[in-house]
């Protein structure tokens, strides 16, 4: 087990069959990876027919972020972390999630959220396109590392919680000017990418 690392992988399966659904293909091969590598639960249930594969992660770690922060800052891989007995290691759940994803090419799987718990704060990260999370989480982190002292206050108060990304929503009607997208009828159009490095929203 990594560092103590714990992966939660709860999936929504689009069937029209409530029981003994068709499960993905592969998944017991996934689920024993992340066994091998972390503390992990792996939980498929059946949705209403239609649509891809909706999966949320959860990542656990006992790693505080401003040591994960500061490594990132001095060159260390940012799924490769270590510090004594505790460590950061993404690497091996994005490599399994790959293998899931490319097995399921009927049957696309899209990583809806990803949260990840440090000692000291929790990153949320919400999909801006179909299945771009773990493609670009680098991208993310390294931002992250490199813009965070400008999120702390200046009584030293840093942030309990960040999501990645929030949206200033154009509705001349809207409740408030930036909010996280839903899950359904949303009315924000054109995300892309570089929608994870644009508007950040904090607790």
């Amino acid at each position: 087990m990594q560092g103590g690392m714990a992966v939660s992988v709860r999936y929504w399966v689009s069937t029209d069959r409530p029981v003994g659904f068709p499960d993905l293909e592969g998944v017991d091969e996934f689920r024993n990876e992340l066994a091998s590598e972390y503390a992990a639960l792996v939980r498929g249930r059946p949705a209403g027919a239609g649509g891809p594969v909706h999966m949320l992660v959860q990542v656990i770690s006992g790693i505080p972020w401003i040591h994960v922060l500061q490594l990132i800052h001095d060159g260390v891989a940012y799924d490769l972390v270590k510090e004594g007995s505790r460590s950061f290691i993404l690497r091996p759940f994005i490599s399994a999630y790959r293998k899931l994803r490319d097995r399921n090419q009927n049957k696309p799987i899209d990583l809806a959220q990803l949260q990840i718990d440090f000692e000291d704060f929790q990153l949320i990260i919400r999909e801006v396109a179909s299945d771009t999370i773990t493609d670009y989480l680098g991208v993310i982190l390294q931002s992250l590392a490199k813009h965070y002292p400008r999120l702390v206050r200046p009584n030293g108060e840093s942030p309990a919680e960040i999501h990645v990304p929030v949206f200033e929503d154009p509705d001349p009607k809207r409740s408030c000017r930036f909010r996280e997208t839903a899950r359904v009828d949303e009315t924000i159009r054109g995300k892309a990418p570089k929608d994870y490095v644009a508007y950040w929203g904090l607790v």
